[in-house]
Parts: C-alpha cells; structure tokens; sequence
C-alpha cells in the first residue's frame, strides 16, 4: 500500500502495489485499519485499475477485505512493479488534522495462472489527514492560513492541537517566524 495525505470530509484510494517473480491470476487478502480510526475511515469501494479484472471488497468488524481476479484469464506480468487497485474510503469531517491512520495487512493469498499459492506478504500504508500548512483545514494552502499562523505566533489566537500541527511546518514544536516563511514559500511554489 501507498502512503497517503487525505483530507476531512472526502473520498480517498489508497494505490495497492504488486510485485512478483511470478505472473498472478488472482490475490485475496485483508487489511487492518487501526482501531482508533474506524472512527474516521469508512471503507467504499475497491476499484481495479485493470478493466480485465474484477475487484470487490467487504468490510468486516475493522478489516478491509479483498479479491482481485480475472474473468478473462488476464495475469499480471512478472518482474513488474505494478499499480493493481485502489482501496477507497469515505474520510469523517471530524478527522483533526495530522491524525495519522494505519493501514496494515493481516493476510495476503496469491494465486498463480495454474491456481497454485505463491508465497506472498503485504507492506501497510498510512493516511496522513490534513496537510502542513492548513492550518484552517480547508484543504487549501492560501493567505488565510498564513493570516491564521500569524496570529498563532503573535499570540492573537490559540491554535486546537490540529491547528498547531497543521502550522508548525518545521516541526520544531514552536509556531513562528520559520514556519511562516515556509508556508509563504509553501503558497509561492505552487
């Protein structure tokens, strides 16, 4: 799995990944998303990213579990890195920013063109939620979160501790002059 930023309020895929020795006909496997955020997450879909194969999914007591496979005898190819499917999730509005869920496989079954298990394991992703630098979590990066910043580091306002997150860029555990540069580049750049 791919790691992730998302944002409150919005529909996410997280890119699932297969690489091989083998051509693979078929993979079954499920994933964990931490306790803590099946507060958060809502799983939605399960969307192949190869018409020649068919996916789907259930969500069962925290786990994401899923099937990809072919109706028309499609394999993926060997010695290939090879992006399979996205796994897709409905994200909360309540999510703070810098919440950070964990994605994590608990099993993996992979099928070769003949039917035979290949040997396999899955490497977990994570979901960033929100973003440094917006620091009013409106997904955008702007002079409001600057303006927002500024009156976090004069001590105007008192940021929540997602707001903090969000404005200390640095990641010095201080909001200031440092991180408002940044954002300011931050904002230039794009």
């Amino acid at each position: 799995l791919e790691d992730i930023t998302a944002s409150a309020g919005m529909e996410v895929g997280v890119p699932l990944f297969l690489e091989s020795d083998l051509a693979v006909a078929g993979i079954q496997f499920s994933v964990n998303y931490n306790s803590a955020a099946g507060a958060y997450l809502y799983p939605s879909g399960f969307n192949s990213a190869d018409d020649c194969f068919t996916a789907s999914f259930n969500d069962l007591d925290g786990e994401f579990i899923g099937i990809i496979f072919s109706l028309e005898g499609c394999s993926y190819p060997a010695s290939e890195y090879v992006h399979i499917a996205d796994l897709i999730f409905e994200v909360a509005d309540n999510v703070p920013s810098g919440y950070e869920a964990f994605l994590g496989f608990n099993s993996t079954l992979v099928s070769d063109v003949e039917g035979n298990e290949i040997l396999s394991y899955g490497e977990g992703g994570a979901i960033l939620f929100g973003s440094l630098g917006d620091a009013n979590s409106d997904g955008d990066l702007n002079i409001l979160d600057v303006v927002l910043i500024v009156n976090f580091a004069i001590y105007i306002e008192e940021p929540t501790d997602s707001q903090f997150w969000a404005s200390d860029i640095n990641e010095d555990g201080v909001i200031n002059i440092l991180d408002i540069v940044q954002i300011v580049n931050m904002i230039l750049d794009n």
